[in-house]
């Protein structure tokens, strides 16, 4: 009887070294789970409809003052000021320039003036000289000699040549003027253009609000409001006054985590400062493109625009942080699986299924997904048993 345990000991020991190792291959078993998309963003409360109040002007001013955000404004209350140091300096430059170009008109005149007086005498004189070759020539070869007629007659030709070029001088003298006058005109007519500019720009220094109501500037593209010494462009939107009765929600989604984002698509919403407040909404709009919010930074996000069902004024102000869940799908029970394990090659998609030892590749076909597990319309059924990573060469077969 004393070896009794030590045989039962090594019966044991014998049993659980015939055993045959684990399975090294993580597997899932698919059944029907409750399947949903659901897409996070953050964002900010906004005024659906709003009066935008445009930089004045025709170029590019510096901001000098702004009224304090989120104050309420009169209509006809200054909001902003520009700097008007180098509108002025510009201004005096165009005037000088201005000046500078009457001055050589005038001068261009006077020439012209002068030219065609030295004409005019050289005409005066050709004039006397033809009246005294005619007075005094006689072509009687009795009375002078041949060579002294001829010399008179060369004479006449040369006088009729001279007033012949003085014609020519003198209309040439106008072409040459006109040529001038029209380029000095253009000139003249660019810089007064840009002199005009300038005194409306210095006319337009102050910008005031044409109604009343919450002011709140305007984000540009790079998500940044104007501020004291930026330049403002023309034409741009620096701020706008919000209809509070109808305010809506600004949503920005990641570009990877945007999966079939729809208009009509059901969003809950939270206010980042009331987070015991839940508000209900729909995706109104969906940006066609993914774009960057933020200077400096790479990451795209997706645009959206949501109405909301409830409106509370009282903590609904322009400008408040929110979170939001859009509901893309929402849930019902499938067939899902989780996404790596599904496998791509020539444009199908396949698992492994497990059969027995080993596992063989079966084709599905996928509908939806989420960020973690994707819908199964055709190729497995309740209970199957599938391979989470891919098997080792040696535990597949061929099917």
């Amino acid at each position: 009887m004393k070896f009794v345990l030590p045989l039962t000991l090594a019966a044991f020991c014998l049993l659980g070294c015939s055993e045959a190792p684990q399975e090294s291959i993580p597997t899932y078993q698919v059944k029907a789970s409750d399947f949903s998309i659901q897409v996070s963003g953050f964002g900010e409360v906004e005024a659906a409809q709003s009066q935008k109040i445009l930089s004045p002007g025709r170029q590019p001013m510096t901001l000098a003052w702004l009224k304090d955000e989120n104050s309420y404004v009169e209509k006809g209350e200054v909001i902003a000021r520009f700097d008007a140091e180098r509108i002025q300096r510009d201004s005096r430059e165009e005037e000088f320039e201005l000046l500078k170009l009457e001055q050589d008109i005038l001068k261009s005149i006077a020439q012209q003036r002068e030219q065609k007086q030295e004409v005019s005498s050289d005409q005066t004189y050709v004039g006397h000289e033809f009246e005294f070759v005619d007075r005094f020539a006689i072509d009687d070869l009795r009375i002078y000699s041949q060579l002294e007629i001829i010399d008179t007659l060369a004479n006449r030709d040369f006088l009729e040549a001279k007033d012949g070029f003085l014609d020519w001088k003198e209309h040439s003298i106008d072409e040459e003027h006109d040529s001038q006058m029209a380029v000095l005109d253009i000139r003249k007519s660019g810089v007064d253009a840009k002199y005009q500019m300038l005194k409306s720009a210095l006319s337009s220094l102050e910008v005031v609000s044409p109604y009343a109501g919450l002011l709140v500037y305007e984000k540009d593209r790079r998500g940044e409001k104007p501020s004291v010494g930026q330049t403002i462009f023309p034409g741009r939107a620096i701020a706008q006054i919000p209809n509070l009765e109808n305010m809506q929600a600004k949503i920005y989604v990641q570009a990877n985590d945007a999966i079939d984002l729809e208009i009509g698509q059901t969003v809950d919403i939270q206010l980042d400062a009331y987070p015991d407040r839940e508000f209900t909404g729909k995706l109104t709009n969906v940006s066609g493109f993914p774009r960057t919010i933020e200077r400096g930074n790479p990451v795209t996000y997706f645009e959206l625009t949501a109405s909301l069902d409830q409106q509370d004024k009282s903590i609904m102000q322009p400008g408040r942080k929110l979170s939001a869940t859009i509901f893309v799908k929402a849930p019902s029970e499938t067939i899902v699986v989780p996404i790596q394990t599904l496998h791509h090659q020539n444009g199908n998609t396949y698992v492994y299924l497990k059969d027995g030892d080993h596992f063989v590749r079966q084709e599905v076909s996928s509908g939806r997904k989420n960020l973690y597990v994707v819908e199964i319309t055709q190729g497995l059924s309740q209970g199957d048993v599938i391979a989470l990573s891919q098997p080792e060469a040696n535990k597949v077969r061929q099917g």
